[in-house]
């Protein structure tokens, strides 16, 4: 893990950049605290990776795995705000992202990647939807592709958000997840990472920079939006 810090973390930025996985438990927070500042008005660009791409795992190994989660969460609870929470699915799948990468690319690339990104984190953290399942992905997005301004006519036409193998469908979605994991990993390889002006901020002090964000402009939690919102 590596921090290039120019400046005060909490001096508000007027938009940024983030890498992050939607099974990794600090890129959900960071995706909470992003939406937050999306909605005051912050430019935020979210990107995608698949940070862990081995599937093939012994039992031993997938029990492990998903302790290591488990472990994992419990630490990202001890950075949240007064009044922050953060959901948890008890499913015993592995969570492995190849196909929500793809799935996503296509809505970036489509112009639905903020309903399609949120629809990805809620239905793994909330519901323990496995994301790299293409027949889950291809029926959870299909209403949010179906009619978009995707380039692949068995994207707009049928929604479809992979291909059976989980990869991507259109060559613009192709390019992205290329694209997107080589500055990843040039950037060090860790995720969240936070790219903000001449700042390269990564993993738990990049959701910190992102909490000192919110507190800067006097904004609440992902929790205060729920209760003012209900059907937000």
């Amino acid at each position: 893990m590596g921090t290039n810090r120019e400046g005060s973390a909490d001096t508000p930025v007027s938009g940024f950049t983030v890498w992050g996985d939607f099974t990794c438990p600090w890129s959900h927070l960071a995706w909470r605290r992003c939406v937050l500042l999306a909605e005051a008005v912050v430019s935020v660009d979210w990107r995608t990776v698949a940070h862990e791409r081995w599937r093939h795992l012994d039992p031993a190994a997938h029990r492990s795995r998903l302790e290591d989660l488990h472990r994992e969460v419990q630490l990202v609870r001890q950075h949240l705000q007064p009044g922050e929470s953060l959901p948890h699915s008890t499913n015993g799948h592995v969570p492995f992202t190849g196909a929500a990468t793809s799935a996503y690319a296509e809505a970036y690339a489509s112009g639905v990647a903020r309903v399609v990104r949120e629809r990805l984190f809620e239905a793994f953290w909330d519901e323990g939807v496995d994301l790299d399942d293409p027949r889950v992905l291809r029926s959870l997005l299909a209403a949010d592709l179906r009619g978009s301004a995707s380039s692949s006519e068995p994207v707009w036409r049928w929604g479809l958000a992979c291909d059976v193998t989980g990869g991507p469908i259109s060559s613009d979605a192709w390019h992205l997840v290329r694209d997107w994991r080589s500055q990843w990993r040039e950037l060090g390889g860790t995720v969240p990472t936070v790219l903000a002006g001449g700042q390269t901020i990564v993993g738990v002090e990049a959701v910190d920079w992102l909490g000192a964000q919110l507190k800067s402009r006097g904004l609440g939690t992902w929790d205060d939006r729920a209760r003012e919102h209900p059907a937000a």
